[in-house]
């Protein structure tokens, strides 16, 4: 059956390139005679529920520590690469001074800089891989306590009017720098707290909020000795400035509450995920019917958010599992026929027709669910919920058959 469908999709195609390819003028014909091969499917029977994974918060533009609304970020933290010291493990080089700075939006920062920045050499975390909820777990009580930070605001005065740019957060690291360019140490990380009790919150650039200028890094001023005799030359304040290779912000986990009977919640910093569940099948269009469009819309029960953005992944299988909380997501995608849209007037509508469309064509393609998450581009503070039973909601299919 595969291979007749192949064959066909195949000659369909020929046939037509042959027959454009050999018209040199526009050829106009009425098409409503044609209107009994095209047909709606109407499916209102979507399902789903709720799952919750360790949430993905790498790769944000932002870092955070400490209390926001409902989130608590535990610390930031922040390795730097070990390639990177090279110049200093020359012994004719002395470093004068190092510093470890951090930038921010927030001019108020000055009011309150009781930031405790700590030193590691144990390699703590791997942007990519590492599960927040297990960092979480990090203690800092055998790390160096590096201390608070001194403050500047800087202002751009080159216009009439002074405009504020941005905070930075500077920590002289001096008391750990032999330990930073020691050839045996191989993982620098840092980390950013705040004192148990406190109520303060910050708001950090993270590596991916600009292309450098703005990146966590160590800043390290050094002299290099030029000759071998007494008498040689110094060449003085050489600077090197060292930019942070991965960061990332670890979030308290928090569960998501009872959301209502069919109800579905979808939030990056929850770790909030969705399956829904659509029956379609290879049988449920006639034999070699080609979709037109085929678009799910679902809508949210009186809310009035806009701009969010949903991914839709078909998932490869269903795991056997009774949880619904897990560290890491156990629900493959499929890898392919992914899409994504951004709810508008209270109302999502993403396209499904590329899959849909190889599940018709493709024998070993089986509708096993459909994982609905948060984009990457969302706030990471906002979050989106759908009524699964709202009268409006509904698959709508055309297609046209022979």
């Amino acid at each position: 059956m595969k291979s007749f469908r192949l064959f066909f999709g195949f000659c369909l195609t020929c046939f037509l390139h042959f027959f454009s390819s050999c018209t040199e003028e526009p050829i106009y014909n009425d098409l409503s005679n044609i209107d009994n091969n095209i047909d709606t499917l109407l499916i209102t029977d979507i399902f789903g529920y709720n799952y919750q994974i360790s949430p993905n918060i790498s790769g944000y533009n932002k870092l955070f520590v400490g209390s926001n609304e409902e989130f608590t970020f535990l610390s930031s933290l922040f390795n730097f690469p070990s390639n990177s010291w090279d110049t200093f493990f020359d012994s004719t080089v002395t470093v004068d001074s190092i510093f470890f700075k951090v930038f921010s939006g927030d001019s108020l920062i000055e009011n309150n800089p009781n930031l405790n920045l700590c030193f590691s050499t144990d390699s703590i975390f791997d942007e990519s891989n590492s599960l927040v909820s297990e960092l979480g777990n990090v203690v800092f009580d055998e790390w160096v306590n590096v201390g608070i930070p001194s403050v500047e605001v800087v202002i751009d005065t080159s216009d009439t009017i002074s405009t504020f740019q941005e905070t930075v957060l500077k920590w002289d690291i001096g008391s750990v720098v032999e330990t930073i360019i020691d050839t045996l140490t191989l993982h620098r990380t840092f980390s950013l707290s705040l004192p148990s009790g406190s109520s303060s919150f910050f708001e950090l650039y993270s590596r991916e909020y600009s292309s450098g200028s703005l990146d966590p890094k160590i800043e390290v001023y050094y002299r290099r000795e030029i000759g071998s005799n007494p008498d040689s030359s110094v060449v003085d304040t050489l600077t090197r400035i060292i930019y942070v290779s991965e960061d990332i912000s670890v979030i308290e986990t928090l569960e998501i509450d009872d959301n209502g009977n069919n109800n579905i919640l979808i939030s990056r910093a929850r770790g909030s995920r969705a399956i829904l569940n659509i029956p379609f099948d290879s049988l449920s269009l006639p034999q070699y019917s080609v979709i037109r469009s085929a678009n799910l819309s679902l809508f949210q029960p009186g809310d009035s958010l806009d701009n969010f953005s949903v991914r839709m992944d078909p998932l490869k299988f269903l795991p056997n599992s009774g949880s619904s909380i897990f560290n890491a997501d156990p629900y493959e995608n499929l890898g392919m026929y992914f899409s994504s849209a951004i709810v508008a007037s209270n109302k999502l509508q993403i396209s499904l027709k590329s899959y849909f469309q190889s599940i018709l064509m493709t024998d070993s393609l089986t509708n096993v669910g459909l994982k609905f998450s948060a984009s990457t581009t969302n706030d990471l503070f906002e979050s989106v919920n759908f009524d699964l039973s709202h009268i409006n909601n509904k698959l709508e299919i055309f297609y046209v058959s022979p």
